[in-house]
């Protein structure tokens, strides 16, 4: 209990001292530009971060939902073709191309979710409805913010304003200054992080969807050294050449279970197994479930860890524009991190581009092994 005390204070004498330097009242501001927030998380002004109305609603971009602690979870499901977010005990999964939601019980929704620059964006009402969470927009002394808390927020909106003032000026300061020196652009606001710099040791874990034998060892080549996880299903394992280049390479290999039963997915894993080792003497261990969020009780029976992403390149990486998006998304992570980067096809044009910041950032690329994430 004493140390729950401790960092409450320790995290509104931050807040307060941050707040000491706060900007004086009616100053210029662009327009259509918001700040966003999660219980008492600034996050950083930027086109992966600014929110937009769309027909009346607001959305917000997934980054809301990824290391933040809404208690919310993110993750897209390429093959579906579903964005989802989660929690323990509900859903809402959201079908790009239809543009609309629905949840595990088969109810449907009219909301949708939009896709811009590689980044998706959700409705936020139905988001806040659908897991319990609140919403505001508040005028602040530089542009509004959105905020969006659970039932661990500290601070209310307003507290947290007059706290946060000081990280709204400075940050809206360098944005303003990027804008007006560099241009912006039409929906989007541009990105004004640094060039994103690894911590110490950082690693950064590459997930590819092999979909074509042709295009996974495309991908292979663009590699060279560096190792990456590659997830197959068990009727792609059936390449037993295939299995032995990535084996060679020192890649990852994880099967893209399609299952959504317990003994289906057990099944899958046997199947796969004898595959893989009949193709390489290796034992397959690592395991993507494309259908289900509940599954890690029954890998670990099987002696498998299931393989996940932290963040994911949307439709691919098969631009060098793309690329950036997810590296400002990288940068971002002070601890290791795994990226999805869609189908082997879909990320041909911009992993070159990729793999150029990664390196020189300092990141480590390394593949997913049992006890290494």
């Amino acid at each position: 209990m004493k140390k729950g005390k401790a960092r409450l204070a320790a995290l509104l004498l931050a807040l307060l001292l941050a707040a000491s330097l706060a900007p004086a009242k009616g100053r210029a501001v662009l327009e259509g530009v918001y700040f966003t927030a999660v219980n008492e998380q600034l996050l950083d002004l930027s086109s992966d971060t600014m929110p937009f109305l769309s027909g009346g609603v607001w959305y917000v971009p997934s980054r809301l939902f990824v290391g933040t602690d809404l208690g919310v979870n993110y993750v897209p499901n390429y093959t579906l073709g579903l964005e989802i977010l989660y929690t323990n005990k509900t859903d809402l999964r959201f079908d790009l191309e239809g543009q609309y939601s629905f949840d595990r019980s088969g109810n449907t929704y009219n909301d949708y979710a939009i896709e811009r620059g590689g980044v998706v964006f959700f409705p936020l009402p139905r988001v806040c409805r659908r897991f319990d969470l609140r919403w505001s927009i508040t005028e602040t002394d530089t542009v509004p913010l959105i905020r969006v808390t659970s039932a661990s927020a500290i601070l209310d909106d307003r507290d947290f304003i007059d706290a946060a003032a000081g990280q709204m000026s400075s940050r809206y300061a360098e944005y303003e200054k990027a804008v007006s020196s560099g241009g912006g652009s039409e929906g989007i606001p541009p990105a004004v992080d640094p060039p994103a710099q690894a911590a110490e040791g950082q690693k950064v874990y590459l997930i590819v969807d092999s979909q074509s034998p042709q295009d996974t060892r495309s991908v292979l080549a663009l590699l060279g050294a560096h190792q990456a996880t590659f997830l197959l299903t068990a009727e792609e394992m059936e390449d037993g050449d295939l299995l032995r280049a990535l084996v060679a390479g020192g890649h990852g290999i994880a099967l893209e279970a399609l299952g959504e039963t317990d003994s289906e997915l057990e099944y899958e894993v046997a199947q796969a197994r004898a595959l893989l080792w009949q193709a390489s003497c290796s034992w397959l261990e690592l395991v993507w479930c494309t259908n289900r969020t509940d599954a890690k009780a029954v890998l670990g029976e099987l002696g498998c860890v299931e393989v996940a992403a932290d963040l994911s390149a949307g439709a691919g990486l098969g631009q060098p524009s793309q690329a950036a998006v997810l590296m400002r998304s990288i940068g971002r992570y002070r601890e290791d991190v795994a990226a999805f980067l869609g189908s082997s096809g879909a990320c041909l044009g911009g992993l070159p581009t990729l793999l150029e910041a990664l390196s020189e950032g300092g990141y480590r690329i390394c593949a997913w092994r049992i006890g290494g994430r």
